[in-house]
């Protein structure tokens, strides 16, 4: 067995009143999304400076270069850029979708790198969380936030394996089943063929956020006390 040591983090270091004003500070801002449901990621709705944007994608990859531009091409200027990643907010259907500088090697269905990740708002039940996961390593589900977001080398692949993904969810196909659609529909794609699947959308994409914020399991008194404590401070400081 290796020797693996046990790295430190800033928490190590969090003095107590800081971690009883951050819970109360998190606490009261969960109370008032729950109220208002103005939650989640709302991005930017400024475009960055296209000679920037050529700028940096100029120093990228040829993959990742390319699937900048091809973004780019369709969608128009992205919203936030930064030497290693560029976003675009509510591009078409896409909730937002990253372009990345560094890529990651992907053999399924056929080699090559992801650098294209797009998310949607999309609730997975915990129950097909492993079936979906079963389907390919580039679905990332994240329940809490709502969001399913896959990464692959370009726009048809990703809308591809989301097709499949809703369709493992609803029970129209197995894992196994929609690997083998994917196999050949990617083949259809990418030869200029009739590929429905990977170049649009086969369901009615969600509208409004899909939180999962599950459900509350700390009933300490103690703590929610020292909790309240903290919040009454906060407000009488006009901190919150």
């Amino acid at each position: 067995m290796g020797n693996f040591g046990k790295a430190k983090t800033a928490a190590n270091q969090a003095p107590a009143n800081a971690r009883l004003e951050l819970a109360a500070m998190a606490m009261e801002s969960n109370k008032n999304l729950h109220e208002t449901g103005n939650g989640g990621d709302k991005g930017s709705s400024e475009v960055v400076d296209v000679k920037h944007f050529h700028k940096v994608i100029d120093q990228w990859p040829p993959n990742s270069n390319r699937a900048a531009q091809n973004t780019f091409n369709f969608y128009g200027p992205p919203n936030e850029i930064t030497p290693s990643r560029i976003l675009w907010y509510n591009n078409g259907p896409w909730k937002r979708t990253i372009a990345f500088r560094d890529e990651v090697p992907h053999d399924f269905p056929e080699p090559h790198t992801d650098v294209l990740e797009q998310f949607i708002d999309y609730h997975v039940p915990a129950e097909k969380v492993g079936d979906v996961a079963l389907l390919e390593g580039s679905i990332v589900i994240d329940r809490t936030k709502g969001e399913v977001s896959v990464h692959c080398d370009n726009e048809g692949a990703n809308t591809l394996s989301l097709n499949m993904m809703h369709e493992i969810v609803t029970g129209k196909r197995t894992p196994e089943d929609a690997r083998k659609f994917i196999a050949k529909e990617i083949v259809e794609y990418m030869m200029n063929r009739p590929a429905p699947y990977a170049e649009n959308f086969q369901f009615e994409l969600p509208v409004g956020e899909q939180w999962d914020p599950d459900n509350r399991v700390v009933q300490d008194e103690e703590l929610m006390q020292a909790v309240e404590n903290a919040k009454e401070q906060l407000k009488k400081e006009g901190k919150i």
